[in-house]
């Protein structure tokens, strides 16, 4: 094995003189680092300074891993990767045991803060055997960061995050505390300059689960700066508010906190709806749509004590008024025949230039509306009338694996538009009418869309599970699951998304399904009760009720029609390949569900 002074030495480290001096507005945290330390070893490269660039280029590939603070046993990742040339940025285990021992001798020579948890982190890593003095160093230096909304989410909140994890893993019970007791005391000082702040220390508490002595002052907390966020007209904020302390009330076995936090956060759609129908009507409906669907969290028990059955009514009644208005609201977008470019432009300037990666989700999510059902059958009896041959014979659909998957019957002509077989032969013209639609949209708005956003925006996981923990659809305990889902999306591997999407979609259905009142099991003969699968799910009466008509076809079409995508089907039978499972409809489907959280 090399020697690691035959390499670097800690003289010439020290000879360096590098220092991390960056202005608080450019300072985006390790890629700062990393840019600091990579222009101060071009610098002694330029000046001859061979070792001293050597020493200092080491250390910006140290820096260069991005922070993944939940993982354990993976806390780094690569902060770039290129699958198809088989590339990446390094990764720990890319450091030799001569460049750890390097790394061991400069530890105490470092005071930066970054660079030094950096450094002890690896070498808590990946130096055997363990030394647990590597970790408590990395705990130290991690939480020396002050808590602040300037630096919070450019790393400051992975450090914090990263540190409570390594005390939980040595059990450092007492460094624990304090770092308990230090985010704890930021969450109760007044953060006039920003008004997440508070939200954020607290959703890291929770999340980290290290708030157990403090769960009712959080949940109060919370909720009264929702409350005041709603006396400035800031119902958005608001909401994000409610929804955590009604979980830390929840927790606290607190119901009537938690039942009045989930009023509170129904109330601020409707009271935003009622601010936005004077913009738009259409706007303010989606709205509307929502309020009920946040009053549905209330559990019927407790329902009569809140009135929601009567507010729900109003809702409704307004829902009918802004839904009659919005329809001099829209407009038609036409594609000029199969030339796509105009429509690729289009959807890359929907998403171009927007300040947020949540704002470009809002645009993202608003790319198209979805289907038209009644529009999509329509054209397929004008097709169908043009071109009756087509309806006179019988089909069969197979699978790519030659398996008969589904059979269409010829057209009665006998019979009227109601016959069963009929209505068949009429669904497979529909199918096709919008398995071109769902093409055209992937290819011509989707796909680009996305290119446009991974160009100019960083999407993390995080923040898709954020999006799908304050999405009223989503089950509070599917969060990270389905914001995983959709994440995987962004990463371009549709196959891996799509497998996990089709049960989650099915749950969400059911779940609404049931709050609904709808039955959605059966009881065998040997009285077993089993859960009835999506395809039976979106056949209910109810379903159209809940979802609306437009929405109940897309899923059947995408997820459980055997004319259609049946993706729900494929996936479940482990029938999708590597090809397959990134589709067109695969995409579409992963772009339709977030559509639906955003929306939602």
């Amino acid at each position: 094995m090399t020697n690691s002074n035959e390499l670097y030495a800690r003289d010439d480290f020290v000879a360096c003189g590098w220092n991390y001096d960056v202005a608080v507005e450019n300072h985006y945290g390790y890629s700062s680092v990393m840019r600091s330390l990579e222009e101060s070893a071009k610098e002694k490269l330029e000046s001859g300074l061979e070792e001293q660039g050597k020493i200092l280029s080491l250390l910006s590939r140290s820096a260069s891993m991005m922070l993944s603070p939940t993982s354990l046993n993976e806390p780094f990742k690569p902060y770039f990767q290129d699958f198809q040339a088989g590339r990446r940025s390094p990764l720990p285990e890319d450091f030799t045991e001569a460049e750890l021992q390097f790394f061991d001798e400069i530890l105490e020579d470092i005071a930066e803060p970054w660079l030094k948890s950096r450094l002890a982190d690896l070498l808590w890593l990946c130096k055997k055997p363990r030394n647990p003095d590597y970790a408590k160093t990395a705990i130290d230096s991690y939480t020396s960061h002050g808590l602040d909304s300037d630096t919070w989410h450019r790393d400051v909140n992975d450090c914090w995050e990263r540190a409570a994890r390594l005390c939980m893993q040595l059990r450092e019970f007492d460094r624990l505390d304090v770092i308990k007791n230090q985010l704890f005391a930021a969450f109760r000082l007044e953060h006039s300059n920003c008004k997440f702040m508070t939200l954020w220390l607290a959703e890291l508490m929770d999340k980290l689960n290290i708030d157990s002595d403090f769960k009712d002052d959080i949940a109060s907390t919370l909720f009264n700066s929702g409350n005041d966020l709603v006396d400035l007209g800031d119902f958005n904020s608001a909401r994000s508010y409610y929804e955590l302390s009604a979980k830390k009330y929840k927790q606290s076995d607190d119901e009537n906190g938690w039942l009045e936090s989930l009023v509170a956060l129904a109330d601020c759609f409707e009271r935003e709806a009622d601010s936005r129908a004077a913009g738009s009507n259409m706007v303010a409906n989606s709205f509307y749509e929502n309020a009920i669907q946040a009053y549905r969290r209330i559990p019927t028990k407790h329902r009569d004590g809140f009135n929601v059955s009567e507010i729900i009514d109003g809702i409704r009644r307004k829902i009918s008024v802004t839904g009659k208005e919005s329809l001099g609201e829209m407009g038609l977008v036409k594609t000029p025949g199969v030339d796509l470019s105009d429509t690729i432009e289009a959807s890359k300037s929907h998403v171009s230039g927007k300040q947020s990666v949540e704002e470009v989700l809002i645009y993202f999510a608003g790319l198209s509306s979805g289907p038209n059902y009644n529009a999509l059958r329509s054209g397929a009896q004008e097709s169908m009338q043009d071109d009756p041959i087509s309806s006179l014979f019988g089909s069969t659909q197979m699978s790519s694996d030659g398996r008969v998957v589904g059979k269409t019957p010829p057209m009665n002509l006998n019979a009227g538009e109601g016959d069963q077989d009929n209505e068949t032969v009429l669904n497979r013209q529909v199918q096709q009418h919008f398995g071109i639609e769902t093409q055209l949209v992937v290819e011509g708005q989707i796909l680009p869309a996305l290119r446009q956003i991974l160009m100019e925006h960083r999407v993390t996981k995080e923040l898709l599970q954020a999006l799908c923990h304050h999405s009223p659809i989503v089950p509070e305990d599917r969060t990270y699951l389905l914001g995983h889902a959709l994440w995987l999306g962004f990463e371009h591997d549709f196959g891996s998304s799509i497998h996990l999407l089709c049960p989650q979609v099915e749950h969400i259905v059911r779940m609404k399904l049931k709050e609904a009142g709808a039955h959605t099991s059966n009881i065998d003969r040997d009285g077993i009760e089993h859960e009835n699968g999506l395809s039976t799910l979106i056949e209910l009466p109810q379903a159209s009720q809940v979802f609306g008509e437009d929405l109940c076809f897309e899923l059947k079409s995408i997820f459980t029609d055997s004319q259609g995508a049946n993706l729900r089907n494929e996936a479940a039978h482990g029938l999708l390949s590597d090809n397959s499972s990134s589709s067109i409809s695969t995409v579409y489907a992963w772009w339709m569900i977030l559509r639906i959280v955003v929306h939602s």
